[in-house]
């Protein structure tokens, strides 16, 4: 078991619909699909933060809002030494951030930055043997959504394996997080294959990753 495998907990087969052969095309993204900003895209229900150009730090829309306001209130909440107010701190959400914030908003803005990776939609998947069988794991997905996993002997032919399974927790992984079992043989001779995996609720796809795919004759 490499270190990067996922135990397949809450993923069963009732949960795993086996598609038709080639039929990854009838299941496309959520009417829902948010813009894909690449590797930057938030999970459902966060936002970029934007306390400044670039701050791609996932929050809550709450704070992205906070960090607007605080951003207007500089001139009436910094004295000329460059210090804050009374009652006011510094936020730091990076280094050199000396907005003036109630002590609340810089807690937030720690935390928001804890959680920078685990807010990303930066899916990706990968292969791995599971007591000689390969195995498809994932992570950086919606949390609690639907992912098509599929193989194919390249980029541009058709569908040879297709599962759809669910996005969950699981420690050590960030955002929701899957395995799934191929139920092929792990270690054929030669890469032969290209696995990816789709977030149905955005659309975000990860890129295709090379698989040794043994056929079961």
């Amino acid at each position: 078991m490499t270190t990067r495998r996922i135990l397949r907990s809450g993923v069963t087969t009732a949960m795993a619909a086996v598609l038709a052969f080639g039929g990854a095309a009838a299941l496309g993204p959520s009417s829902a699909q948010a813009q894909d900003f690449g590797p930057d895209t938030c999970r459902q229900g966060f936002v970029w933060r934007d306390a400044r150009p670039g701050d791609h730090v996932c929050v809550i829309p709450q704070h992205r809002d906070d960090a607007a306001s605080d951003n207007s209130q500089v001139a009436v909440r910094t004295l000329q030494n460059g210090f804050c107010v009374s009652s006011f701190v510094w936020r730091e959400a990076w280094s050199g951030d000396h907005v003036c914030v109630i002590p609340q908003h810089r807690s937030d803005a720690a935390s928001d930055n804890s959680q920078a990776d685990d807010r990303r939609l930066a899916v990706r998947a990968w292969d791995g043997d599971s007591n000689g069988t390969l195995e498809i794991s994932g992570d950086h997905f919606n949390i609690g959504g639907q992912v098509r996993v599929e193989i194919r002997l390249n980029p541009a032919g058709s569908v040879q394996w297709t599962r759809t399974v669910t996005a969950t927790r699981h420690d050590g992984f960030a955002g929701g997080s899957f395995g799934v079992l191929t139920g092929h043989p792990f270690g054929c001779a030669t890469k032969n294959a290209v696995a990816r995996a789709t977030d149905l609720t955005s659309g975000r796809v990860t890129a295709w990753v090379p698989v040794g795919f043994c056929f079961n004759f």
